[in-house]
């Protein structure tokens, strides 16, 4: 028997109604591709590296963005390994947020038909480079990334928290960020510049779920949306939330909205950078970007 052209990576200890039903799936699955389990952080990039090398051309992730996230690095370890494969996304997380830019069904099982069925898209992917604790280091992210507020709740998160009450520990995150004084930051690129408190970054235009931080951002035009806050106390922060509430969240107050291909993000050392969700290392951050160089599987006609 030949081998199958998917490999499916995907968490055997996820929790959860959703992850629940996809186990009850994993049998009928399995006739139709390699399935691949994680053990741990990280993993999820050592065997997408390993798939490529194993001949695989589609690999799905399964899981939310940290998942996807994890996978796409996995992929770029592998030399030319974006150009090789095409990715596919099974929605399992909380916020799903790039399935949402994408357009794939959140339902597992409608997500496994645009797997099958439906066409590649190509997207820009950013690079990050910034500071970890074993020194300088790269990271690529599909949605979005930010540093300060967002970086804080996100790298601040208690992870036994998290497991307990979902996507509210991040507003007990949140609050707790809000109580240190704010770091002053500054974006540079060429011809322009930004000073701020909060500062975000995005390929697509969603933030935390299906709200619009970045309204003109698109995820094929080889440009980088900044959003700057320049002022973050408790007042504007609960305004942005009854903002967020609303879907306007790109009209939180005195949001600054800028476009590039690339920029550097300044500020005090240990400064969180959050992407796509996780904690990913501190200031200062530099970002580019690679046009149109991951694939991935949408449904067809979007």
């Amino acid at each position: 028997m030949s081998q199958p052209s998917i490999a499916l990576i995907f968490n055997p200890a996820a929790r959860g109604e959703k992850a629940r039903r996809f186990r009850e799936s994993l049998g009928q699955l399995g006739m139709e591709c390699t399935l691949l389990e994680t053990t741990g952080p990280g993993s999820a990039s050592t065997l997408a590296a390993q798939a490529i090398r194993d001949g695989y051309r589609t690999i799905v992730a399964s899981g939310g963005d940290g998942t996807v996230n994890e996978v796409v690095n996995g992929l770029a370890k592998v030399r030319d390994g974006l150009g090789q494969v095409q990715l596919g996304i099974l929605p399992l997380g909380t916020m799903n947020v790039f399935a949402r830019e994408l357009g794939i069904p959140l339902p597992a099982r409608r997500a496994w038909e645009t797997v099958r069925l439906g066409q590649a898209r190509a997207v820009d992917l950013p690079l990050a480079k910034l500071q970890t604790a074993d020194g300088q280091a790269e990271r690529y992210f599909v949605q979005m990334a930010g540093a300060g507020l967002d970086g804080d709740a996100v790298g601040g998160v208690s992870i036994a928290l998290k497991k307990k009450i979902g996507p509210l520990a991040y507003l007990f995150s949140t609050l707790a960020a809000l109580k240190a004084k704010p770091p002053r930051l500054t974006a540079t690129w060429d011809g322009g510049s930004a000073l701020g408190e909060w500062m975000c970054v995005g390929n697509g235009r969603f933030f935390g779920g299906p709200h619009v931080l970045f309204p003109n951002a698109k995820l094929n035009d080889g440009r980088l949306d900044l959003c700057v806050f320049p002022r973050i106390n408790p007042g504007l922060v609960s305004r942005g939330v009854v903002s967020m509430a609303l879907g306007q969240i790109g009209d939180w107050p005195g949001a600054e909205h800028y476009r590039m291909s690339e920029l550097t993000i300044d500020g005090p050392a240990g400064t969180r950078v959050q992407a796509d969700g996780e904690f990913i290392g501190t200031l200062p951050l530099r970002i580019t970007l690679r046009p149109r160089a991951l694939k991935v599987l949408v449904p067809a006609g979007k």
